[in-house]
């Protein structure tokens, strides 16, 4: 890579930075808590694509030398000598060095959880009529941490498939010959 190129960023930076302090909130709302896991394989996929992709203009980059031909004659005494074409530079991409794409094809992901329905107060402490219903996994945590048998939380199963891209965001290819 030439210097003074920027390398593209493989990865998103971390939702959550390492060097920071975090505390492991009580609950969530189970959608909230199911669009982060949707969040999650979604950043993974494109970090995927990326890499991918990456390594596609990597290998278009890097130049090796072939020898395009090797011409082997025979004389009328027997003798094999073999002669070469004259080697060019071609890139990995041109002799047919491809990366390998990978894509999660179906995501199977499975949450012990207690499930519990709760109701918004407003500031006067008077319920609101919404109602939401939040997931709890430190109860879990706690229990397993006991030994305890947890048979009795709720499990949430969500299956992630991936779908064509709408037809009219695929741009339309044509070939023109000269």
């Amino acid at each position: 890579m030439p210097t003074g190129t920027i390398k593209p960023q493989v990865f998103r930076d971390s939702l959550l930075s390492p060097s920071v302090r975090k505390q492991e909130t009580q609950d969530a709302s189970l959608a909230d808590v199911i669009r982060l896991v949707a969040e999650s394989v979604a950043d993974a996929q494109t970090a995927l694509d990326r890499a991918s992709a990456n390594l596609v203009t990597e290998l278009a980059g890097q130049q090796v030398e072939v020898i395009p031909s090797i011409t082997e004659t025979i004389d009328s005494d027997g003798n094999v000598k073999y002669s070469q074409a004259k080697p060019r530079k071609v890139s990995l991409l041109d002799i047919g060095v491809m990366p390998t794409f990978y894509q999660f094809s179906q995501t199977v992901i499975e949450i012990q959880m207690d499930l519990k329905i709760s109701e918004e107060l407003n500031e006067k402490g008077i319920k609101s009529g919404r109602m939401a219903l939040l997931a709890d996994t430190a109860g879990i945590r706690f229990e397993r941490k006991l030994n305890r048998d947890v048979t009795v939380s709720s499990k949430v199963t969500a299956t992630l498939v991936p779908v064509p891209m709408p037809l009219r965001l695929e741009p339309v290819r044509t070939t023109d010959a000269d």
